[in-house]
């Protein structure tokens, strides 16, 4: 009966990717472009629009643009007629912005004259992901991307600098030339020194017991091969870090979206570390949790770029980087990429805190060749950029 049903599911999707999206396209392209739509399209992951197209929907708005958030249900009769309604809307758009994988415009190429503009959701390259994870744990299989291709449409990719252009045009199966370092909008914060110096403020409003104590921020992405089975652990020794560091440090707990809703404390959780830990999953935005952090902990997540903007220390806990990299895979070899002193126990932690030893001198150079394109004035580059001819 799995079988069956699998079977019976690729045959809908390529009936919808090869025939129906296509046919919707084709009966409204023959009608004038509209130079003043710009759509911003993306799968209902996010609770709202993703911040890295935020800005210049609000940017092209303010300027007179016809700006349309284009929200994808998660599925049922809901999803299938939004796509068609995307098509329709695709088909005489001057341009559309994505921050991830968008099914819908991979099934046949933009008209003439429409811009597909991937934003991406990360900075830099870490991890892999797209064509670079074919085959392995985390990625699609080979067969099912050549029968249903993505990253295959798009005019234009962002990046936050010339260096990681290779491993995008690899993600992506891309040529390099469509993809240009203009930087990365949401990035434009960091560069806001009263917005920086404002958030540790923003941060003691929701927990005013952290005081004048140093904030340590781990901020580990998630363990899984989708996002429907993600999860974290914990796998820090709160007992042990409470005991060396309470007296000077607090530990604020920010995890991956795909997580955060589904991780509490136990009320004995609370009773032994509610003065040290802090769990900042839902209420934090993660632009305030990085720029109230005075040290970041990290393994595998794409926020040491931002934090990078920051040029603040930081350790990367890799208890499980075997693992990891045999299921997902680097784009660069970990321990001599990564801006800080790598560690795997809470001994690491509290030893490189004690010390001062966080191999800090790593952070500039990582910051210039990963991050140079991000200079505070990405949003309205990319968003003019968009829409000249």
């Amino acid at each position: 009966m799995g079988l069956i049903k699998q079977k019976l599911v690729i045959f809908c999707r390529k009936v919808l990717f090869f025939h129906i999206w296509p046919l919707v396209f084709n009966l409204f392209k023959h009608r004038p472009l509209d130079e003043k739509l710009v759509l911003f399209a993306y799968n209902r992951n996010y609770s709202s629009m993703p911040d890295n197209m935020a800005g210049v929907f609000e940017y092209l708005k303010n300027k007179g643009f016809n700006c349309v958030e284009m929200a994808s249900p998660k599925s049922g009769l809901k999803r299938l007629f939004f796509n068609l309604r995307f098509q329709k809307y695709y088909a005489v758009c001057r341009c559309v912005f994505l921050t991830d994988n968008f099914d819908p415009v991979y099934a046949h190429e933009p008209r003439e004259g429409t811009r597909v503009i991937q934003l991406w959701h990360a900075c830099g390259a870490f991890k892999k992901w797209g064509y670079s994870t074919a085959d392995l744990a985390w990625g699609a299989d080979k067969k099912s991307l050549s029968t249903f291709p993505m990253h295959n449409t798009y005019t234009d990719v962002f990046v936050s600098a010339r260096a990681v252009v290779p491993c995008y045009a690899e993600a992506f199966g891309c040529d390099e030339k469509i993809i240009r370092p203009f930087g990365v909008p949401r990035t434009d914060v960091f560069f806001d020194e009263a917005f920086v110096e404002r958030q540790r403020s923003e941060l003691q409003k929701l927990f005013p017991e952290i005081g004048n104590r140093k904030i340590i921020l781990y901020a580990p992405t998630f363990r899984g091969n989708d996002p429907e089975t993600a999860h974290n652990e914990i796998r820090l020794d709160l007992e042990k870090l409470r005991e060396k560091l309470s007296k000077e440090y607090v530990l604020l707990i920010k995890l991956h979206p795909f997580t955060a809703e589904r991780f509490e404390f136990s009320e004995d959780e609370k009773e032994r570390f509610g003065n040290f830990v802090f769990n900042a999953s839902k209420l934090v935005n993660i632009d305030t949790a990085l720029c109230s952090a005075d040290l970041l902990i990290a393994d595998y997540s794409s926020l040491i770029f931002e934090y990078a903007l920051l040029e603040r220390p930081m350790l990367f806990f890799a208890y499980d980087l075997e693992e990891y990299d045999r299921e997902r895979s680097f784009y660069y070899e970990y321990k001599s990429f990564v801006p800080g002193k790598t560690v795997t126990d809470a001994d690491g932690i509290i030893k490189a805190i004690e010390t001062g030893d966080f191999e800090k001198e790593k952070v500039a150079p990582f910051r210039k060749k990963f991050m140079s394109a991000c200079d505070g004035n990405c949003t309205r580059r990319i968003a003019e950029y968009a829409v000249s001819r």
